[in-house]
Formats: structure tokens, sequence, C-alpha cells
């Protein structure tokens, strides 16, 4: 977690931008030249994600300093969130959001690591056809939270082909895309007046669970503020009654 994190793993010299990956498990000799800051994150299972790194075996993937600080910020906030409101994390959906935070974060970081190779990629037809799927699904899903790993196995795809064709095909990581998707969900529900459901609410059934970085997210794309979006269209509804 810290910026000039260094040590030595099973007698190699490991530095930052870099992380960390054990699969399984595997015998770790760490000796820190310094005082290190580090967090570690453990999942469960992770399937068809294309992550790279052997079973029972740790390893060093080294990756690019914007992918590492995206990833390290997104587990600061994480842990501030934690600390600051614990009780935000009770709801459900904002873990299963918090998660897949993380999970995409880590995707980037990874993909950057060790980038497919062409040989590997499918034709731009095939990534065609499959974004067109996956709008598909997002439109009858509308007003759903969508997760990475659920939409990959419903095209019968795993993570990493879904962002390579979103790449390919949207010029944009599959991470990006959705969010983008998300706050035009949450801009329709606002300028409907979003009933009697505060800004945060809506945030958050959208997949949203850090209000800082939404708020600045929508008025950098819509260039107003969500208090304003659902301001006006509350007034738009009282002058038409």
């Amino acid at each position: 977690m810290d910026d000039a994190a260094s040590l030595i793993l099973n007698g190699v010299e490991a530095r930052a931008p870099a992380f960390l990956l054990v699969k399984g498990s595997a015998k770790c000799e760490i000796v820190e030249q310094q005082s290190n800051l580090v967090a570690f994150v453990n999942f469960d299972s992770i399937d068809d994600r294309g992550w790279p790194g052997e079973f029972d075996r740790a390893q060093v993937i080294a990756t690019e300093p914007a992918k590492s600080d995206a990833l390290r910020t997104t587990l600061r906030d994480v842990l501030t969130l934690a600390s600051h409101s614990p009780e935000t994390l009770v709801q459900p959906a904002v873990i299963e959001s918090i998660e897949e935070s993380i999970l995409q974060a880590v995707d980037l970081a990874m993909a950057a690591a060790s980038p497919a190779s062409e040989a590997k990629r499918l034709s731009l037809n095939h990534y065609l056809s499959l974004v067109r799927k996956f709008d598909e699904f997002v439109a009858v899903n509308a007003g759903k939270t969508l997760y990475s790993a659920d939409v990959a196995r419903q095209l019968g795809v795993s993570v990493r082909t879904l962002h390579n064709a979103v790449v390919a095909i949207r010029g944009m990581s599959m991470h990006r895309y959705m969010r983008l998707r998300r706050l035009w969900s949450v801009r329709q529900q606002l300028l409907r007046g979003a009933s009697l459901q505060s800004i945060k609410a809506v945030a958050l059934v959208n997949g949203f669970w850090h209000m800082g970085e939404f708020t600045a997210l929508y008025r950098e794309l819509f260039g107003e503020t969500p208090q304003q979006t659902l301001s006006a269209a509350r007034k738009n509804t009282d002058s038409q009654s």
C-alpha cells in the first residue's frame, strides 16, 4: 500500500508497482527491507477471470503504476468506509458492490500485468457479436445491479474475454463501460423524481457505494450534481401538477 514498498520474497527482490499473488497455498518467506503498509485480500474462489499465476505458488506480479494506484485507492476507500460508516456494510447490495469494485480493480491490474496475445484474441466480428449480446443483456436487466462475473457467465465467456471485447468495440474497459451505464441508470431515476428515495439510496441501488466518487463521476459526465438533477426534475413535476 506504500508508494515505495519493497520486499524480498523467497530470496527475490520485488518492488512496486507489483503485488503478491498466491493461488491455493504456498510457502512464502518474506523479508521487509523497510516497514511497509500491506493489504491482504482473500478471495474464496475466482474462476474465468484470466488472472495469471500458477496454482500452489507465490508470485510477484508486476503491473502499471496507474493500475496499482487504482487498486490501492479502492482498498483504502473500502477500509475508510468500514471504519467511518460500518452500518453501510450491513446492506448485502453494498457488500456485493464493494466486492465487484475490488475484483474490477484487480482485473485491470492483472490485465496490465499480462496482456492477452493477439493469437489468443477473437476476431472483431466475434467481439462485436459478444458486445451486442452484452448490451441486450444489460437492457433486459435495466435497473438491476450487474456484476462482471455474472454477466460473463450468462454470455458463456470468461470475464477476461468480455473485457477484451468491450475494449476492442467500445474503446474502454468493461469496468468503465458498466460504470457509465450505471450512471445513466441513476440519472434516469433522478429525472423521474426518484419517488421519495434519497440520492444515496439511488446510488447504492445502482452499485455506487463511494458517495464522493459517485458525485464527482456524475458531475463530470452530466455537468451537474445529482442533487441539481433531482431538484430540477421535482420542480418540473410540481409545475405540471
